[in-house]
């Protein structure tokens, strides 16, 4: 299951879609404003970012230019929630208008959390296929000496 950072300000959504998402079996962690948020990313790695846009400190959309400013981070699924018309000028993950229904946000983190099991499969087979052929090699090598 995802690792999963919440940030929002108001700590009663914190804990009411911290405890949604935690009963759905993911691990979260939570902050209450965007560079509190940001110092968690960098130690703790979580799988996807779940931000409120008006956050106190530093806002939901200048965490998602942080984040695409560090090389290191910038792979890291957002997905920001937000309310008004206007989807923000950030390139993010996704974008859930408030009022949405919790389960809208399990499935984008169900979908999050299955691309990237097939990205860490897909990357663990290449490994397996390289070190494979690489020990086919050395064998073969052998055999004609």
């Amino acid at each position: 299951m995802a690792s999963v950072l919440l940030v929002n300000a108001d700590t009663t959504v914190l804990g009411s879609l911290g405890l949604f998402i935690a009963a759905d079996g993911h691990t979260v962690h939570t902050a209450v404003n965007g560079m509190d948020a940001l110092r968690q990313v960098r130690i703790a790695r979580p799988d996807v970012v779940v931000a409120d846009c008006d956050l106190p400190v530093m806002d939901g959309v200048d965490l998602a230019r942080e984040m695409q400013a560090d090389p290191t981070l910038a792979s890291l699924p957002l997905v920001l929630l937000m309310e008004g018309p206007h989807r923000p000028r950030v390139r993010v993950f996704a974008v859930l208008r408030a009022p949405f229904g919790p389960t809208r946000l399990l499935k984008i983190i169900k979908r999050i959390d299955r691309r990237d099991s097939t990205l860490r499969s897909s990357s663990f087979t290449q490994k397996t296929r390289d070190a494979m052929m690489s020990a086919c090699r050395r064998v073969s090598r052998r055999r004609t000496k």
